[in-house]
């Protein structure tokens, strides 16, 4: 885990000398996210309670229908012993002009946690019915847990003005003998409204629920604050 913070570190400092070096060859984009929240929330287990994150992404455009997303993620819980550091690869292909098409493959190490390390990959599909409408679904397997996550789900953006919007998203999920369990899984949800400070800063105060179904650790209510930079 030490190892894994020290990288994800030195990537907030190497990634803009990366990017300023590719951008006259290959379209990129980098952005990093730092936040907090109330509780910790994923796929449907309460993971921690108070929690700050940090998040650095980069994207590469390979040609007109391909991008590649890597990056990674580093998450601790206020005055406890729960880390979790992820490093994660997507691969986005654009079918038509209102289907992507994601392959994804990342790996999960915790501390002080009942979840196990390791990897996990999925695949999913998006269907951008309008331009402010989609609809996704995913199925994945998390081999630490040797079991399946599906997730049906749908986003809907709202543009108040010119520098601000709001996004809400839902879901409902469903998991095979992951961690001993089976079943409809979660009604999940968040809202999140993104403000643009300008054309690098947005700040995005968010809200979110899972509402457990046949199997869970329990109905969660959360909140928190994303701070965001791009390159």
């Amino acid at each position: 885990m030490k190892h894994l913070t020290s990288v994800l570190l030195a990537a907030c400092f190497v990634i803009p000398l990366v990017s300023a070096e590719l951008e006259n060859d290959i379209p990129v984009g980098i952005e990093g996210v730092t936040g907090i929240r109330s509780d910790y929330v994923y796929r449907g287990f309460n993971l921690g309670d108070v929690v700050m994150d940090f998040q650095v992404e980069t994207e590469i455009v390979i040609g007109e229908t391909l991008t590649l997303g890597t990056g990674g993620w580093l998450a601790t819980e206020v005055g406890k012993d729960f880390t979790e550091g992820a490093g994660f690869l997507d691969l986005h292909y654009s079918l038509h002009d209102n289907i992507t098409i994601t392959t994804s493959a990342s790996y999960h190490a915790y501390n002080d946690s009942f979840f196990d390390n390791g990897f996990d990959l999925g695949s999913s599909i998006t269907w951008h019915v309008a331009g402010d409408w989609s609809i996704n679904i995913g199925v994945y397997r998390d081999w630490a847990a040797t079991g399946w996550y599906a997730d049906l789900g749908s986003d809907w953006s709202f543009r108040l003005s010119d520098e601000t919007y709001l996004v809400v998203s839902t879901g409902i999920s469903t998991i095979e003998n992951y961690y001993g369990l089976s079943g409809l899984n979660d009604f999940h949800g968040q809202v999140s409204l993104t403000c643009n400070l300008n054309s690098m800063l947005s700040i995005t105060p968010f809200a979110g629920w899972s509402c457990e179904l046949d199997v869970g650790d329990g109905d969660e209510i959360y909140a928190g604050l994303w701070f965001e930079v791009s390159f």
